[in-house]
């Protein structure tokens, strides 16, 4: 079973004695944030807490300690016992240099503590200089590595009381120190991974994972408000949408991928006019996605190009293949008023390109329909030239579809180039279909 952990770091301050306030609620009497942190965290759950700290902060704040005039300042191990004596406390010994060498060992000492599957609790309070940068670093490895997960990420914010010397002017009983919770900022770290992942190989999975469970979150809260789950709702609408984008072009859907960019440009227009502080940091996240696509145009034969250029551009050789060839049949039987969907036509298509580039005399011809042919070759005979190309990208897509089983099969290096090759090749014959088509509706 999963353990809830608390990881926090101890300073050499003489920090002053406060209430600690968490939603509403107000800790034991303390000098210590970690000790609030865990009073407002136990009730959900039992939690180890780990501490991390120098041999300084330890001889300053760990063990009870007397000062000059005979005042006695409680440590943190003691504050522990007194508030919460069930409290697993393990104290973890930490370099109090900052170079290189001491950051990976600061590294190595929290990840060693992080066990499979923990929820990590993280208090920043007490953490300086590079130690904040170094921890969050940690904990994205754990996530990964370990499959651990985030509870919250807090500070107390006990500045907001004023300086040391002020404090002292404060009664006990108004020293109310808030304790923030941050963990949201953490989240756009996800938001971002997700989003490059998606930039740079189209796979939109992160971005729904990450949408499902905020969306969950609060369609779970009973307190949450309509508009609230209104607007996360569109939240969800726009990361399926990017997911059903994704898979279209994974799965080379020629005929649908043009039509779901529009749904997603129109959902990710919905999403910008919400008002909702959750979905403001995602703003400039949603721009890189609509850049995405921003070669799709209401130009239905561009875009047949666009989405395997688009394949090319994300390293989905596959479909790149399968949408560069099958869409050069659609762009012709786009420009002859043909059936698109039409099996036996687009395949006499195929067959009819092949004859006239190969000049295969008719008795060798294996063909449907051999009238439909012969009309199909003699409207191609002024586009010989820029469809010359058609025949390698047949071949690179027949290989690949067969899994490299044929006695001449090529290496895996060579089909990516093979379609940045016929992409630049084929790019004539899209823009000559689109002006033709364009003529033809004046």
């Amino acid at each position: 079973m999963s353990r809830r952990i608390l990881l926090s770091f101890l300073g050499r301050s003489e920090y002053k004695p406060c209430f600690y306030t968490y939603q509403g609620k107000q800790s034991t009497y303390t000098r210590f944030v970690q000790t609030a942190i865990y009073e407002f965290m136990k009730n959900d759950g039992e939690m180890d807490v780990v501490i991390f700290v120098t041999k300084e902060a330890k001889e300053e704040n760990w063990h009870d300690k007397v000062k000059r005039k005979g005042e006695k300042l409680e440590g943190l191990e003691t504050a522990f016992h007194r508030i919460a004596p069930e409290a697993n406390v393990k104290l973890v010994e930490i370099e109090s240099s900052q170079d290189e060498a001491a950051n990976w060992q600061l590294f190595d000492a929290i990840l060693q503590e992080i066990e499979e599957g923990d929820q990590i609790y993280f208090d920043i309070t007490h953490s300086f200089r590079s130690i904040p940068f170094v921890a969050l670093i940690v904990l994205n490895y754990a996530r990964l590595v370990k499959k651990a997960s985030i509870g919250k990420i807090m500070y107390g914010l006990f500045e907001q009381l004023g300086n040391l010397w002020e404090v002292d002017n404060i009664p006990p009983e108004k020293r109310l120190a808030p304790i923030v919770d941050v963990t949201n900022m953490a989240k756009l770290l996800d938001w971002t991974n997700g989003v490059d992942q998606f930039i740079r190989t189209g796979d939109a999975s992160m971005i729904k994972q990450l949408t499902n469970t905020e969306v969950g979150k609060v369609f779970r809260d009973r307190s949450s408000k309509p508009e609230e789950r209104r607007q996360m709702a569109e939240l969800r609408g726009l990361a399926d949408q990017l997911d059903l984008v994704g898979k279209s072009l994974q799965t080379s859907r020629s005929l649908q991928i043009a039509e779901e960019v529009k749904k997603l440009r129109q959902q990710l227009h919905k999403v910008r006019e919400l008002e909702t502080d959750a979905i403001k940091p995602l703003i400039p996240l949603l721009d890189e996605i609509e850049k995405k696509y921003e070669a799709f145009t209401d130009d239905e034969l561009d875009n047949y190009f666009v989405m395997a250029k688009w394949c090319e551009e994300n390293r989905l050789i596959q479909p790149g293949l399968t949408l560069l060839q099958e869409n050069c049949v659609t762009a012709i039987c786009r420009v002859f008023h043909i059936d698109k969907t039409d099996k036996n036509k687009r395949s006499d298509i195929h067959s009819a390109i092949r004859i006239l580039l190969e000049r295969i005399p008719k008795e060798k011809w294996r063909v449907r329909d051999i009238n439909f042919v012969e009309e199909m070759i003699d409207k191609l005979q002024p586009y010989r030239e820029w469809l010359k190309p058609f025949n390698a990208i047949t071949e690179y897509r027949n290989d690949i579809n067969h899994a490299g089983t044929s006695a001449n099969a090529r290496e895996a290096k060579v089909f990516y180039n093979q379609l940045s090759k016929s992409l630049k090749e084929l790019k004539l014959l899209f823009e000559k279909m689109s002006e033709i088509s364009k003529e033809k509706t004046v």
